[in-house]
C-alpha cells in the first residue's frame, strides 16, 4: 500500500497504451478493466476488494506522487497527459506535476550496419517531437530533461549538443517562461536549473559546456 502512496518513477512508453491480450480468445484488444489489471495487478486497485472511493483516491495519489519518465517517442507526453486511462473522469494533466524526458543525440535505428553499431545523429525533428505535449502540464510543475550525447570526448559532446540546442532551447525557454521548474542534465554530469530570471543568459551557459564546467 505504501509503495502506491509514495513517490516513484513510472516509465511511459508506447507499450503503456497498447491493447492487452484477452485470456479467452488469445487476441489483443482494448478493454479498460483488463488494461488496468495488467498495469496495476494489486488487489487493492480493484473495486471487488476495496471501496470505489478508495480506489479513486489511490488512482489520484498515483498521478500526484509519481514522476513519469518518457523517452523520445513522438507524442507520448501529450497522449499520456490527455488520456484518462484509469477512468477518473478527468485527464492526468490535472494532477501530474513531475515528468522526466530522456533524450539522446544518437540513434541506432537508421537502417545501416554503421548506425546500428556506432549510432548516427538523431534528426532534430525527432527530438522536437519528443517534447510535444510538455506544455500541457500545470504551471509550477517539475520538468527534468536528461540529454545524452553518447560522446567519447568533450569535443564530440559539444558538437552534438550544439547541434541539438537550436531545437531544444525554444521549447525549454517557453516552459521556463510558463513557470515550470526546469532542470536540464547533460550526460548525467552537467546540470542546469532553468529559471525565468536567468533565461537571458542560459543559452550562453549551455553553449559554454565543456569537459570541466558545472561538473557534479
Amino acid at each position: 500500500m505504501y509503495s502506491h502512496l509514495s513517490s516513484k518513477e513510472e516509465r511511459i512508453d508506447s507499450d503503456y497504451f497498447r491493447s492487452t491480450r484477452d485470456p479467452v480468445t488469445k487476441c489483443f484488444s482494448y478493454d479498460p478493466a483488463r488494461w488496468k489489471t495488467a498495469h496495476f495487478p494489486e488487489h487493492f486497485w480493484s473495486t471487488e476488494y476495496a471501496d470505489a472511493q478508495f480506489v479513486h483516491e489511490l488512482s489520484e495519489s498515483y498521478y500526484r506522487a509519481s514522476t513519469f519518465v518518457f523517452g523520445d517517442g513522438q507524442g507520448l507526453i501529450d497522449k499520456f497527459l490527455n488520456t484518462d486511462q484509469l477512468g477518473l473522469g478527468f485527464p492526468p494533466k490535472d494532477l501530474v506535476t513531475r515528468i522526466e524526458v530522456r533524450l539522446c543525440a544518437i540513434t541506432h535505428d537508421r537502417g545501416s550496419f554503421r548506425a546500428y553499431i556506432f549510432g548516427v545523429p538523431k534528426p532534430p525533428e525527432r527530438l522536437q517531437a519528443a517534447l510535444e505535449g510538455m506544455m500541457e502540464l500545470k504551471p509550477g510543475s517539475n520538468v527534468c530533461i536528461q540529454f545524452s550525447t553518447e560522446a567519447k570526448s568533450a569535443v564530440q559532446r559539444r558538437e552534438l549538443f550544439v547541434g541539438a540546442l537550436p531545437v531544444l532551447f525554444p521549447k525549454i525557454q517557453v516552459a521556463a517562461l510558463a513557470g515550470y521548474r526546469l532542470r536540464f542534465v547533460l550526460d548525467r554530469k552537467y546540470e542546469f536549473r532553468l529559471e525565468e530570471d536567468v533565461l537571458t543568459t542560459i543559452e550562453e551557459q549551455l553553449l559554454a559546456v565543456s569537459v570541466d564546467c558545472c561538473e557534479i
